[in-house]
């Protein structure tokens, strides 16, 4: 029944946001992305303000207070979500006893000292990608293997399941409770020579991309010349072909019109990006029982709300970059099993570096997610 429930305001939710007409989407903590805090502030208490002049609920005397971090933009699917479902359903289902506030932009802070922040008992939660957990929990660097998964079904799956049990575990060991994996999605390729149709095709490439060594290794393997940069300073970059392409998931580049300067994109789909809901383990472990599953049921709708959100506002923009004239290529199977054969090494790099345990698991899983 709970489950039923879920789906039906996870449904209403989506329907809601895309009759509201979201605007494009950005992630500050992900791709580097800038948001100055004024104007994320005011982006923020606007949206509050309209969501809660929309609610029947009165949270002016609620005993407890969530304050939610996101490095992400206002417009991105995560703070999207966040206010249309997880706020909407804690407040309502409290009765307005508990108030749920959403920061995004950077406004408290990076996903880094957001997370900081959660495990001291000195927020409450955060909504963050892996990149600043796998000082935390090593693990997390199976995220960054490239061609891991090869669609939404098989990501869901993978991390839904035994995997993600078993890095919450970790996660919880370090003073931190993911409630509900989110997304930031599937990484693509865009360039402004040619189209990119085989790991040949990447030879001489300068390509952006964020500074991980497994990103950067497994760039190298298909034979580009990875450049890692500020993600503000990537537009201007290629418009004075000082690089030559980015990757990003579609609405993250799309928002900040990396079309108008790379023509073509290859929907390579190289590495799967996960987010997570991270609640302070001090401060959970306070609520009472009835709070706790408040918060629970709330969030894990969240996560529904923001990956249905963001897979359907990538095949929008998807759409939108033909629309304006992009060369979209859509790899077949045999050619994109060509780029996960030649990056298969990073597997190995993984390994070393979090243990075979974690890896075995990781196989069995995506084998039985097939």
């Amino acid at each position: 029944m709970k489950r039923k429930m879920i789906s039906m305001v996870v449904v209403a939710a989506v329907v809601m946001i895309t009759m509201s007409g979201c605007g494009g989407l950005g992630n500050a903590s992900a791709t580097g992305a800038k948001v100055t805090q004024d104007t994320a502030s005011k982006d923020t208490e606007s949206k509050q303000s309209a969501s809660e002049a929309s609610s029947e609920v009165d949270t002016s005397k609620a005993t407890t207070v969530i304050k939610v971090s996101n490095g992400a933009s206002e417009s991105s699917p995560g703070v999207q979500a966040q206010i249309s479902t997880f706020k909407k359903l804690v407040e309502e289902k409290s009765g307005g006893k508990i108030k749920v506030e959403i920061y995004s932009g950077g406004q408290l802070g990076d996903d880094t000292k957001g997370t900081e922040a959660c495990r001291a008992g000195q927020l409450e939660m955060v909504n963050t990608s892996t990149a600043p957990l796998v000082g935390l929990v090593p693990e997390l660097a199976i995220f960054d293997i490239p061609f891991l998964f090869n669609n939404n079904e098989m990501a869901d799956k993978v991390v839904e399941g035994e995997i993600g049990d078993y890095i919450n575990a970790k996660l919880e060991a370090k003073g931190l409770i993911n409630l509900a994996w989110n997304e930031n999605g599937f990484r693509d390729l865009t360039n402004s020579v040619k189209v990119v149709q085989s790991p040949a095709d990447l030879k001489g490439l300068k390509i952006r991309t964020m500074e991980n060594k497994y990103h950067l290794e497994a760039w190298k393997l298909m034979g580009a010349s990875p450049t890692p940069m500020s993600w503000s300073e990537v537009f201007t970059a290629l418009q004075q072909e000082t690089i030559d392409g980015q990757e990003n998931p579609i609405p993250n580049f799309y928002s900040t019109r990396i079309q108008e300067v790379n023509k073509y994109i290859t929907i390579t789909h190289h590495i799967y990006s996960p987010f997570l809901l991270l609640s302070s383990k001090e401060i959970f472990d306070k609520y009472d029982e009835e709070t706790q599953n408040i918060i629970r049921e709330a969030a894990q709708a969240y996560g529904l709300a923001e990956k249905e959100l963001n897979r359907a506002e990538t095949e929008t923009k998807k759409k939108a970059l033909v629309e304006e004239g992009c060369t979209v290529t859509d790899l077949t199977n045999e050619e994109r099993q060509a780029f996960k054969e030649i990056t298969a090494p990073v597997w190995d790099s993984v390994e070393k570096a979090v243990g075979s345990e974690i890896i075995e698991k990781l196989k069995a899983a995506i084998e039985a997610a097939r």
